[in-house]
């Protein structure tokens, strides 16, 4: 079945769509457009804590050692103000091996800064920290960069990344005075997320980066993998295009994004039995040909938590994972449809025709 092959109903204020794999019965649910109720969402574990060994690498050849997974502290506006859960959360994921954390502030409006200086300090020196800068409030980029390093209690920030792809961007300039930082001692590492590998074009030529941040997952993974290769003689991989360069590889983004995770683990849960959505995903990217240094993902309550960890604790993949992942990307065209906002739309053009997770192709 092909992921444009749906049935599809109207009903008042909500979609159905048929969900089907091949020789299977379709069969609709209700994929309407709402987030994770809070009736559905518990800060007290239900899952049992993993035990194991979590694996740590080089980022790039920056030097900085990172756990294969790091704690993504983006958070929902409405989770913000549950500072005690938020602090057990933090302090269990580094009871957990996990040694890298990336802070988002003003960012998405999340407010990490702060608290999470507060949460980390009992091991502040023992862990990466990664922000997203950007002054706000008024600072000039010297108040902010006092401000950052007073909050997360540290005289250097590991890792420093910014949102800016053209010199006409307002940030650009950023990048030189960041670069200075680091001959300073005061970064570690500078880096950028990306969305579409044309964001890179200029960067790449201009400044040394240490690191880049991309979307990877089951359904949006256009151009990383050899079955979407575009047909040059050239052409390499976004992964191996940067280890070239000796930057260090993230993948972000392992659920499809934090709009579609909700929607498509209820998509799972109608085909799953008791294969867990959250740890395919995870272990997807794991087993991938980009072989990540980390990846962030964010996680709200301890369960998050305990499945993501766990994932990276037994990272094989099982043939049964690899077929719940297929069905759920044969449906996720039309669950993204419902979900994605307008800003997030272009990430669809990543959604290729095949993957490998289609029979043909593995």
């Amino acid at each position: 079945m092909k992921r444009r092959d749906f049935i599809v109903q109207g009903t008042a204020g909500a979609l159905a769509a048929g969900f089907a794999g091949c020789g299977e019965k379709p069969r609709t649910m209700d994929i309407k457009k709402t987030m994770l109720n809070w009736e559905e969402f518990s800060f007290e574990p239900k899952v049992k804590k993993p035990a194991g060994t979590m694996p740590v690498g080089e980022l790039g050849k920056t030097g900085i050692k990172v756990s294969k997974f790091g704690f993504g502290s983006h958070i929902r506006a409405d989770i913000i103000k549950y500072t005690d859960e938020r602090q057990r959360i933090i302090r269990e994921a580094y009871d957990l091996g996990i040694r890298i954390f990336d802070i988002y502030d003003k960012e998405q409006e999340c407010f990490q800064y702060e608290p999470m200086g507060r949460y980390i300090e009992p091991f502040n020196k023992d862990v990466v920290l990664s922000i997203s800068f950007m002054p706000y409030d008024g600072r000039t980029f010297e108040q902010e960069w006092e401000r950052d390093l007073r909050v997360l209690r540290r005289d250097c920030i590991d890792m420093v990344r910014i949102h800016a792809y053209r010199p006409t961007d307002s940030q650009w300039g950023y990048y030189e005075k960041l670069f200075r930082l680091k001959e300073k001692g005061q970064i570690r590492a500078v880096g950028v997320p990306i969305h579409n590998i044309s964001e890179l074009d200029l960067l790449l030529k201009a400044y040394p980066l240490d690191y880049v941040i991309f979307p990877y997952n089951f359904y949006h993974n256009i151009g990383w993998h050899d079955v979407n290769k575009p047909k040059w003689d050239n052409f390499d991989p976004l992964s191996e295009t940067l280890r070239k360069r000796g930057c260090g590889v993230i993948a972000m983004k392992a659920f499809a994004g934090d709009f579609l995770v909700g929607p498509l683990n209820k998509v799972a849960k109608e085909y799953s039995g008791e294969i867990d959505f959250t740890q395919a995903a995870v272990r997807y990217v794991i087993n991938s040909p980009v072989k990540s240094d980390t990846m962030f993902t964010g996680m709200y309550n301890m369960d998050h938590l305990y499945k993501n960890v766990g994932a990276c604790f037994s990272p094989k993949m099982s043939g049964e994972e690899r077929s719940l992942l297929k069905k759920v990307r044969d449906s996720a065209q039309m669950v993204a449809k419902l979900h994605l906002p307008e800003h997030y739309r272009f990430l669809e053009s990543w959604a290729g025709e095949t993957s490998d997770l289609d029979e043909k192709t593995v």
